[in-house]
């Protein structure tokens, strides 16, 4: 339970992770607490449990990257669920007009360039949060091959064109 980096200008960012698993920490408290049904919104990781009053799931909007203050690319209806969305619309800077977000492909240590958002709907914040970062940085193909050996993960990709691509 512990790493030791011997090169001084070494480190290591849980940003990656960290946000979903402490969301998922927090759902599973108040559930030993006997909360029974409720929605957390950490930064945009969603954790839900149980249902609404009426029985129904939450409607949760998925910003569209391309107008993420006013418009949503799609709408999901969610219960006992979480939904961690990846995207280059709301962390990033600008240099000389180009935008730099903060999702970095391990290939070319850039930028990752194939979508502009991921959104990963599973039980599990925190592995929602790992899987919506790792998707990121693959091809379509090669994550949806991933997705498909993994029970309970759904997947809404959206590419820098605006295509909407997602599992069944």
């Amino acid at each position: 339970s512990a790493v030791r980096l011997t090169d001084p200008n070494a480190s290591i960012d849980v940003g990656a992770v960290g946000k979903g698993y402490a969301t998922e920490m927090a759902a599973r408290l108040l559930e030993e607490r006997g909360c029974e049904s409720y929605v957390l919104n950490i930064g945009g990781n969603i954790r839900i449990v149980g249902q609404k009053p009426d029985g129904s799931g939450w409607n949760t909007g998925i910003k569209d990257p391309k107008a993420p203050d006013s418009a949503y690319a799609a709408f999901v209806t969610l219960a006992d669920t979480a939904c961690v969305t990846s995207g280059v619309y709301e962390r990033y800077f600008t240099v000389d007009g180009e935008k730099y977000h903060h999702i970095i492909d391990p290939e070319t240590l850039y930028p990752a360039t194939r979508f502009s958002a991921i959104t990963v709907v599973t039980k599990d914040s925190g592995l929602a949060d790992v899987l919506s970062t790792a998707l990121f940085c693959m091809d379509y193909e090669a994550g949806r091959q991933l997705v498909e050996r993994l029970e309970g993960v759904d997947v809404l990709w959206i590419t820098p064109d605006g295509e909407i691509l997602m599992t069944s």
